[in-house]
C-alpha cells in the first residue's frame, strides 16, 4: 500500500470519529430534550465524555492527514479553492462545535451543583443548544459535501 493510500485511509477514519462523535451528541442532545429529568440530564452527561476524545482527536488528525494528502498529491494543491474552502469549514467547525460544547458544560455543571431541576431541564430543552448543535451538524455536512465533490477541481 502506498503512502498516499496510508494517509487517505486515516484521514478517512479520522473523519469517521468525527462522525461517530457527532452522532452521539446527536443522539445525547435528542434524548435530553424528550425525556428530561434530572437524573436523566445527569446519565446524558456522563455518556457524553465518550465523544470528546474522538471529536478533538479526528478533529485535529483530519486536518494533518489532509494537508499531507494535498502535498504529496499529484492532481491536488494546498491552495485549490475547495481545499481552501475545507480549511475554513474546519475552523468553523471547530469553533461552533466549541460553543457548543460549553452551552452544554455549563448545563452539566448546573445540574451537578445542585440547580432546581426546572432550571436544569428548561436550559436543556432551550432551543439554543440545539440550534448550536443543528450548526455544527450542517457545517459537517457541508465540509463532508466539499471533500466528496471537491468544486473547482
Amino acid at each position: 500500500m502506498s503512502f498516499y493510500a496510508w494517509m487517505l485511509s486515516l484521514h478517512l477514519l479520522a473523519a469517521f470519529s468525527v462522525a461517530a462523535a457527532l452522532v452521539l451528541y446527536s443522539v445525547l442532545v435528542v434524548s435530553g430534550r424528550r425525556r428530561a429529568t434530572l437524573e436523566h440530564t445527569r446519565l446524558l452527561f456522563r455518556v457524553a465524555p465518550i465523544a470528546t476524545p474522538l471529536i478533538a482527536a479526528g478533529s485535529v488528525l483530519v486536518l494533518i492527514f489532509g494537508i499531507i494528502l494535498a502535498i504529496k498529491s499529484d492532481r491536488f494543491e494546498i491552495w485549490n479553492g475547495w481545499i481552501i474552502a475545507g480549511i475554513i469549514l474546519w475552523a468553523l467547525l471547530g469553533a461552533i462545535g466549541q460553543r457548543t460544547g460549553a452551552y452544554y458544560t455549563a448545563v452539566q455543571e448546573l445540574a451537578e451543583s445542585g440547580g432546581a431541576e426546572q432550571e436544569v431541564i428548561a436550559r436543556l430543552r432551550a432551543p439554543t443548544g440545539a440550534l448550536l448543535h443543528l450548526a455544527t451538524l450542517a457545517v459537517f455536512v457541508l465540509l463532508l459535501l466539499d471533500m466528496i465533490f471537491k468544486p473547482g477541481a
